[in-house]
């Protein structure tokens, strides 16, 4: 990380991974211990400046590093997101009832997918993260 604001995204990249740790995201596995078949993909931090100054980042999978049926099954790659129309339509709905609603501003979310019985992922060590995990 370089640049003016490299302290300020260097505590965000802490943050998101305490999060993680706090939450047993993962669990560090030494590269010579991974089964011979094993699949590893690739981490990339996003990182994103708000509008309100607070700085964030989020540790993701390089989606275009995985290919269909070798690092997950192309029948199921749904991900329960809302799109603007949704939250629009639900506004309205607030509205016409009179409800009161409340902005609220997650720091740390992990979705929890269902895996087969015995299946695990391999991620990379984050990028910033390799001193942490010596091996």
């Amino acid at each position: 990380m370089a640049g003016p604001d490299k302290d300020k995204w260097k505590e965000a990249v802490k943050e998101e991974y305490g999060c993680m740790e706090k939450h047993k995201v993962f669990k560090p596995v030494p590269r010579i211990k991974l089964p011979m078949n094993a699949k590893v993909i690739i981490s990339t931090w996003a990182m994103k400046k708000k509008a309100n100054g607070t700085y964030r980042a989020r540790l993701n999978a390089r989606g275009y590093d995985q290919r269909d049926q070798e690092h997950y099954d192309g029948l199921s790659i749904a991900a329960p997101v809302a799109n603007d129309m949704t939250i629009h339509i639900v506004m309205v709905f607030m509205l016409m009832a009179e409800w009161y609603g409340h902005i609220v501003d997650v720091k740390g979310v992990f979705p929890h997918g269902d895996f087969e019985y015995g299946e695990e992922i391999y991620m990379e060590v984050p990028q910033g993260f390799e001193s942490y995990y010596s091996s």
